[in-house]
């Protein structure tokens, strides 16, 4: 065999894996590992230091990531159509607060590359204690690049954005049945 080819062979197999590689890390929104619940996917049972894959791309995106006994992190990259998140647009989170069964939790968003957004007021989520609600716990979180009365989560204009749904201490028949709660929903103004 050429010399070349015992060159050049391995160095495309180096190319070809580290390129594999990177996409399955990245790639955490196509993970086996997570279900989708409405506008959000996630697990109620992240297998950090079970699975290679799994804790890689966990590292990666959530470095401090608590275990599933602590914390449950659900993820929407997309609206109640399965349009992208897109600071071009304006969106809606509506939901009751009693209907989010944890002893606390938390909606954020997030840069594409789940940093916080910088903005002009500072504002990164919302939770049960800064959150407005009418009289039966609704509300309406709106999600834009200008300013809006009530409930304001910023974003940056032309940006794809993330939003995290934290929740800490989940009731233990809440969490068991994800798929049937009343999760906010995501909506395109």
């Amino acid at each position: 065999m050429n010399w070349k080819l015992w060159v050049l062979l391995p160095l495309l197999a180096i190319i070809t894996g580290t390129g594999i590689a990177a996409w399955r890390i990245t790639g955490i929104e196509r993970s086996p590992a997570f279900r989708v619940y409405g506008s959000w996917r996630g697990t109620t049972n992240l297998p950090l230091n079970r699975d290679d894959l799994v804790t890689t791309q966990v590292t990666l995106f959530a470095l401090f990531a608590l275990p599933s006994q602590e914390a449950v992190y659900l993820f929407a990259s997309g609206d109640e159509n399965k349009s992208r998140l897109t600071g071009s647009n304006r969106y809606s989170i509506e939901g009751n607060i009693h209907n989010i069964r944890a002893e606390y939790w938390s909606i954020t968003a997030y840069g594409r590359d789940l940093y916080l957004m910088t903005n002009p007021v500072n504002r990164y989520s919302f939770n049960p204690d800064n959150l407005k609600t009418d009289s039966l716990g609704n509300f309406k979180i709106t999600l834009s690049s200008t300013p809006a009365n009530g409930n304001w989560l910023p974003t940056q204009k032309d940006k794809k954005f993330e939003l995290v749904l934290r929740l800490y201490h989940g009731d233990e028949d809440f969490m068991n049945h994800l798929d049937k709660a009343v999760l906010p929903v995501i909506k395109k103004i």
